[in-house]
């Protein structure tokens, strides 16, 4: 047997597993939702990458495989759709009022945020998203000005509108979501948390990066399948609907973008797009388990580091630059897993990944057919950490440690919100005030 058919054969048996795993999750539970969405792209990843494998340009990129990282993927990928897998079996069919305004609030400032980002677009409206259809090398140039810029990132605040907008990006789609699940929609709330969502998609295109907008894509995808069985069946539709179309509209200017960037190399548009996709299972095969050290959490928890150590790199340039030893490093794709594997190393990273999904699995248990608004959002946070990683890296990197920061800031105040109501309900203190209304009238 040569070492391309064994390899062949196990990137075939790693996507007949996920074949399987799909057939059984719905083997007794038949409905679609946010698991689905994850396994099925998982099996898309699969696929590309026997296709990257096979191809005489890219086929060279990679080592000979070996069956346990294969089999160590497939477990860590597993422990953390644990809490998807959960709800997916004990599903509930409301979700509890939080009966708060912060809620709101939150919606209001990301809303403000993402207006004050309509100037940039309109300044650069002409040089950006237009030029992409009518240059065929504004892609390409569009992203090596961004990556230029990027070797400042990290450094300072230069614009304010922007930190805060991402900061709260996943919590945006999440409140959008959410909002159309309740009997009294507030209506401009939700076309405002739509029109702030369409910004966040609009701005890279603009500076010719695809990753963001693929990563967004695939969160909005993933949060309306966790959040569909709460929707009216004419808001399924309508979502449904709008979602064909908005997916054709991104389309068009990723491709721009792709034609841009390597439409002209050799490997052609769809051996790259291939090698885009699937690289992350066999690059993690390779490398991620033994890749010549360790970043020691240079990446995945960089703000948080940098708080007891000044000398942490501040972005990618300058981790890449300090690690320039290891074989492998976030230049590449190696799924979220071997992001953190590469951080921490593999023995740590199966105990960081029992610790924490295991956590939210104990957190998440509905009550009654009734799931409460903190217990939702840690199985969307879960989404977006295997929807958005499953393919690429840990999407929570960096500065975007942020975002998962005021993730667990808005969990934690629901939850201690939520333990008071059912301490002092509502009901209860209203009852009260009416009682000492009526006895002050008599």
């Amino acid at each position: 047997m040569t070492q391309l058919v064994y390899d062949n054969l196990l990137a075939s048996l790693y996507l007949l597993t996920w074949v399987v795993t799909l057939i059984w999750y719905h083997w007794r539970y038949h409905s679609l939702d946010a698991g689905s969405a994850i396994i099925g792209t998982y099996i898309l990843y699969a696929t590309s990458s026997i296709l990257t494998l096979n191809d005489p340009l890219f086929s060279v990129s990679y080592n000979p495989l070996k069956v346990f990282p294969y089999i160590y993927l497939y477990v860590m990928l597993m422990i953390a759709l644990l809490p998807i897998i959960y709800t997916h079996r004990h599903p509930s069919d409301t979700i509890s009022d939080p009966s708060t305004r912060v809620l709101k609030i939150i919606a209001i400032i990301s809303i403000l945020s993402a207006i004050l980002l309509i100037p940039e677009i309109i300044a650069n409206f002409s040089s950006g998203l237009v030029k992409l259809f009518t240059d065929i090398d504004a892609g390409s140039e569009n992203y090596m000005e961004q990556s230029e810029e990027s070797e400042e990132a990290g450094h300072q605040i230069t614009n304010l509108p922007a930190v805060i907008y991402n900061s709260i990006a996943e919590i945006t789609i999440f409140l959008f979501f959410y909002f159309m699940t309740l009997k009294n929609k507030p209506r401009l709330l939700i076309i405002g948390l739509l029109i702030a969502t369409v910004i966040g998609l609009v701005i890279p295109i603009m500076h010719g990066s695809r990753g963001s907008v693929i990563m967004t894509t695939l969160t909005v995808i993933g949060a309306y399948m966790l959040f569909r069985r709460y929707l009216s069946s004419k808001i399924n539709h309508a979502v449904q609907v709008l979602g064909v179309g908005a997916l054709i509209a991104i389309a068009l200017p990723i491709a721009a973008i792709t034609v841009s960037r390597f439409g002209n190399m050799n490997g052609g548009i769809f051996g790259f797009l291939n090698w885009y996709v699937g690289q992350g299972n066999l690059y993690f095969n390779n490398y991620a388990l033994d890749a010549g050290g360790i970043r020691h959490g240079d990446r995945t928890i960089n703000m948080v580091k940098r708080l007891v150590d000044p000398s942490t790199p501040k972005n990618y340039n300058e981790q890449r630059e300090k690690n320039h030893n290891m074989e492998i490093n976030d230049d590449v794709f190696t799924t979220f897993v071997g992001d953190i594997a590469l951080d921490f190393g593999p023995i740590a990273t199966v105990i960081i990944f029992v610790v924490f999904f295991g956590w939210i699995l104990t957190q998440i248990r509905p009550r009654d057919g009734t799931i409460s608004l903190h217990q939702l959002l840690l199985v969307y946070l879960t989404m977006c950490i295997c929807m958005q990683g499953g393919m690429a890296l840990f999407s929570f990197s960096y500065t975007a440690n942020l975002r998962l920061i005021t993730m667990f800031m808005l969990y934690a105040y629901l939850r201690y919100h939520d333990a008071l109501l059912k301490r002092f309900p509502l009901t209860t203190i209203s009852s009260e005030v009416n009682e000492e209304d009526h006895q002050t009238a008599i």
